[in-house]
């Protein structure tokens, strides 16, 4: 049995997530230690928990150590796959969170595709991806890899209620190709998805958030495609999207609204996100380099990309899969970006 650190790196809960997803993988037993030891609140939170009790669940694997705050905890997986699982969260977290290990995980499932039914839990949560962004954005560069992946929002959920209601298709190919996201293009379009719940509708959220985005875009004198979207959910709530599709990628950026944070500041956020990638002529954001890192690591050829920054996250991934799955990373610093080289 494979012992692995939770405090190693950014000593958060990407460590659980990426060695158990792996694990299925490898179908080999784990012990992780000191989990989110870095975190003001260590230990397995509400995500955290339902995340790994379901992958679980979902293929037949047996846990100890799954409680709340617990800093310990043993995996041990099979391969017995369930075709449809749904999954109960009690609370506003993150869904997009509990996705990312079961966006890994299912490469070893053997089903044609695999149903995950969401009741409860959040579409737009703090530092973690949105579903919007992983509709849209990750599941689209999957696609690329060859993994066909579908997401259908019924409802959405924020803090501090949740309540979300969300269906997750995902079918693993037999293969999964390199890919080469190196080459940048000016796109032809960019998209602007801003969502904001029926109780903020008479204060124009959704609009002045749009509204604070274009200014932002504004030199780009690329055309802008704009949808605003009043959406029910149990509590009030709002975030935006911005993407645009290249030829061999897509780069996109969100932010959430908060409270005491104006709508005008959540665009214009946003907006700087999505030109830190875009000025920088990279094909990956930051926040998608540590998603797509994982799934090019399990391809069958070698992958490439170009990326701004490498987070914290990023390089936690890396040191993980080239221990686990003996893959060589390489990292090129060039001018104002990272290329980042995969070879399986």
């Amino acid at each position: 049995m494979q012992t692995f650190d939770g405090s190693k790196g950014e000593g958060g809960g990407a460590i659980l997530r990426l060695v158990s997803a792996l694990a299925l993988v490898t179908q080999e037993p784990i012990k992780i230690i000191n989990i989110r030891k870095n975190r003001p609140n260590p230990g397995l939170q509400t995500q955290h928990l339902m995340g790994i009790q379901a992958i679980a669940l979902l293929c037949g694997g047996e846990l100890e150590g799954d409680r709340l705050g617990s800093e310990t905890l043993f995996f041990r997986p099979s391969n017995n796959w369930k075709s449809e699982l749904t999954i109960s969260i009690s609370t506003a977290g993150s869904i997009g969170l509990i996705l990312q290990s079961f966006q890994l995980a299912l490469i070893a499932s053997k089903n044609s595709v695999t149903k995950l039914h969401f009741k409860g839990g959040a579409t737009f949560g703090k530092w973690a991806p949105t579903l919007p962004y992983i509709k849209y954005v990750t599941w689209e560069v999957f696609r690329n890899l060859g993994l066909s992946y579908e997401l259908e929002i019924n409802r959405h959920g924020f803090f501090p209620r949740g309540g979300a209601e969300v269906i997750a298709a995902l079918q693993v190919p037999s293969k999964i190709s390199g890919a080469s996201l190196i080459d940048f293009e000016d796109p032809k379009e960019i998209f602007i998805k801003s969502y904001s719940t029926n109780h903020l509708r008479n204060a124009r959220v959704g609009e002045r958030q749009i509204q604070s985005i274009k200014k932002s875009l504004n030199n780009l004198n690329i055309p802008l495609n704009e949808t605003l979207n009043y959406i029910d959910a149990w509590n009030p709530g709002s975030g935006v999207l911005i993407y645009s599709n290249l030829t061999n990628g897509v780069i996109g950026a969100d932010y959430i609204g908060e409270r005491h944070v104006s709508s005008e500041k959540v665009g214009q956020e946003a907006g700087n996100r999505f030109l830190f990638t875009f000025n920088r002529r990279c094909v990956v954001d930051p926040y998608l380099a540590d998603q797509i890192l994982p799934v090019m690591a399990l391809a069958d050829q070698n992958s490439s990309f170009t990326t701004p920054i490498i987070t914290n996250h990023t390089k936690t991934n890396m040191e993980l899969l080239m221990e686990i799955l003996g893959v060589t990373i390489i990292v090129e610093e060039k001018n104002q970006h990272y290329n980042v080289s995969i070879d399986v």
